[in-house]
């Protein structure tokens, strides 16, 4: 790993910051709050998972090290909720509803975190492998032999792009020289990725946000696991959880929907986002494809946990009642703890692992 790791940054400074936080997501906690901190900068899970997916594809990532990353930007990728509710911030009873709404969503996949990676971790250290990573490996070689042709290192669009990566590093070698061009070139394939899944994404919500909203109100209140269906489908089809979710807000202010109502459509939307990662993980190997998996059982299994049982499933719904009843009498709180959260903590945890770590 440190190797690589060197290769691709600084061949010459295996010390380097940015070297040494990909290093550190040995520490499965530091990586839970590097994924939560990205995917909220960004707000997008899939373009993070799909990051972590060509980094264990390329073997620059373990799988044991990237599983906590993907859970920590299911959790970052809540935070255009937060935002999304904002808006109602000047009328209380509306903040109220909406900021309810908001983050339930957080608080399922926080729950869904706490009860999963302990588990991955005493299990990884019990028998050498967690049951998401025993059950990802297990699907992801079918999988592979139908998307990868059976080769294990090769991925299905490996040869169209082969040609224009060859191009690109030859040029970069040529301009930059040997020294750079592994660094240079990881950075460039990192930003195409970011770009071409925001542009896709942008033109599938033009495509579909109407029609999605059309049918959101027919489907609320009918059936929760209609409701999930319809968030895994919406957010599937539009490569967002985050604006599938952000859909609920408005009615949710409205008071046309009420939290419990919108709980389903946000779990579904969980399972939705990790197609894009499943999809980027066909231009890697069958270990990408495998941390792909991951993403979607993690969201798949927290639902098989929680909702089934109206007691578990009551928990997240009150605790964002209560969030709603303590923004409807300080919004300063709620604003400050949304910011704490999301990127004031995971920072100090970061920093501070670093200057541990020298």
């Amino acid at each position: 790993m440190g190797g690589g790791c060197a290769a691709l940054i600084d061949p010459d400074d295996p010390d380097s910051f940015a070297c040494k936080l990909i290093r550190h997501t040995d520490n499965p906690f530091i990586g839970l709050f590097i994924g939560l901190l990205i995917t909220s900068i960004i707000q997008s899970s899939g373009v993070t998972s799909t990051i972590v997916v060509v980094l264990v594809g390329k073997n620059l990532l373990s799988i044991p090290q990237a599983i906590p990353i993907v859970m920590g930007a299911n959790i970052g990728t809540t935070v255009t909720n937060i935002l999304v509710s904002m808006g109602y911030i000047m009328r209380k009873e509306e903040f109220k509803r909406a900021i309810s709404a908001a983050v339930v969503h957080d608080l399922f996949n926080v729950i869904t975190v706490i009860i999963l990676l302990p588990i991955e971790l005493i299990c990884k250290w019990a028998f050498d492998k967690g049951p998401l990573e025993a059950m990802a490996r297990t699907f992801a070689r079918p999988v592979w032999k139908v998307v990868g042709g059976g080769s294990e290192a090769r991925g299905v669009l490996d040869p169209l792009l082969k040609p224009v990566l060859d191009a690109v590093a030859y040029v970069v070698d040529k301009l930059a020289g040997p020294g750079w061009a592994p660094g240079i070139t990881a950075v460039i394939g990192l930003l195409i990725i970011f770009c071409a899944i925001l542009s896709f994404m942008k033109l599938l919500k033009s495509m579909m946000l109407a029609r999605a909203e059309s049918v959101l109100g027919r489907v609320i209140g009918k059936s929760g696991w209609l409701g999930i269906v319809f968030g895994a489908v919406v957010a599937g089809t539009i490569h967002s959880s985050s604006v599938t979710t952000s859909l609920m807000v408005p009615l949710a202010a409205a008071g046309i929907a009420t939290v419990a109502q919108v709980f389903p459509v946000t779990l579904g939307a969980n399972i939705g986002t990790t197609f894009t990662a499943l999809v980027g993980s066909m231009a890697t190997s069958v270990t990408g494809i495998t941390i792909a998996l991951v993403h979607t059982l993690f969201n798949v299994i927290g639902i098989l946990i929680i909702y089934p049982f109206p007691v578990l499933r009551r928990i997240p719904i009150r605790l964002a009642e209560r969030v709603g009843a303590i923004g409807e009498r300080s919004r300063k709180t709620v604003i400050i703890g949304a910011i704490a959260i999301f990127y004031g903590i995971p920072c100090l945890l970061i920093l501070l692992s670093q200057l541990l770590s020298r």
